[in-house]
């Protein structure tokens, strides 16, 4: 099972899009999806359910904020496996074997997140019971009644709080969305030097608080960075786009070979609803499921270098 965070510093760089057209194009090649949306703003959940559908049947027992309120007393009253949901117009659209399954988001989980930080603010046991948060999603992946994914993604909020950096610490490798341009590309550098102190900082707490005694070592890796929201002239990014673009690889991380243009009708239509743009049949601009086609398939051959060329088998 591969863990995936898909997070960025910044708002707005298109991470609820990539999570959820990733998801869904892994599932159509047959994989077993399960996706985790840990930002309070619930926009990955709300893409799959009606915001009436989520108060009525979700919001109150079936979202993550359920399993990080137990948390907070020191063990969840839930497991992970207890709060999964299969979005049915998703998996509908499937071709293959494979599933979709999704952990909702709760607009008060920053309330969470804030009870989480004070928990961990003061005492004698601060840095074991920091060390014990941050693992807590990790240990939950691995518990009993979750049934076995071939991938999980996780949508992470803008910001390095504790739910965030439990998601980093869960995961093998990290999905960077951004925009082409000047903040985007400065966050990702700061972002990513914080992931290393995070990791770093992790490893050395495991060899003082660990219970097991050969705790594995974490060592989440950036998949690469895709550039979303970009503009083209003659199928090519624009000047501007492509030399912020270029400004990123200078820092020595991977880059995804696919940008995903800007379209914001296509990606912001909920018609049909809970369908992700790369499962439906008719798009207006077929480019853009193709990209997004194009972006699954370079994820997983870094993931799986050595693996067989696959082709999605939605509509062409």
């Amino acid at each position: 099972m591969y863990v995936v965070s898909v997070i960025n510093y910044k708002g707005g760089v298109g991470k609820t899009t990539v999570t959820a057209n990733l998801g869904a194009e892994l599932a159509n090649r047959g994989m077993k999806v399960l996706l985790i949306d840990l930002d309070p703003q619930a926009s990955l959940t709300f893409g799959f359910y009606d915001p009436d559908d989520w108060r009525e049947r979700l919001r109150d027992s079936r979202t993550v904020k359920r399993w990080y309120d137990g948390l907070r007393e020191g063990s969840p009253s839930v497991t992970l496996g207890e709060l999964v949901v299969s979005p049915g117009p998703a998996n509908a659209r499937l071709t293959g074997a494979g599933r979709l399954d999704l952990i909702a988001s709760h607009l008060q989980l920053v309330d969470i997140d804030l009870a989480l930080a004070r928990s961990v603010a003061g005492g004698e046991e601060y840095d074991a019971e920091l060390f014990r948060v941050r693992g807590s999603l990790a240990e939950g992946l691995l518990a009993d009644g979750l049934d076995p994914y071939d991938m999980v993604l996780i949508d992470c909020p803008p910001n390095f709080n504790v739910v965030t950096q439990s998601a980093i610490i869960a995961s093998d490798h990290l999905v960077i969305p951004a925009r082409a341009d000047y903040l985007s590309t400065l966050g990702i550098d700061y972002l990513h030097g914080n992931v290393r102190e995070l990791v770093e900082q992790y490893n050395a707490d495991a060899r003082r608080f660990a219970t097991v005694r050969r705790h594995q070592k974490v060592a989440p890796g950036v998949a690469g960075v895709v550039f979303t929201m970009v503009q083209l002239l003659s199928q090519q990014p624009i000047a501007t786009h492509q030399s912020y673009m270029d400004q990123v690889r200078n820092l020595g991380l991977p880059v995804f070979p696919t940008a995903l243009r800007e379209n914001v009708t296509l990606y912001a239509t909920n018609t049909p609803r809970g369908v992700p743009v790369v499962l439906r049949d008719r798009v207006t601009v077929p480019a853009v499921r193709d990209e997004l086609r194009r972006l699954a398939t370079e994820f997983l051959d870094h993931l799986q270098p050595d693996r067989q060329p696959q082709r999605s088998e939605g509509p062409a």
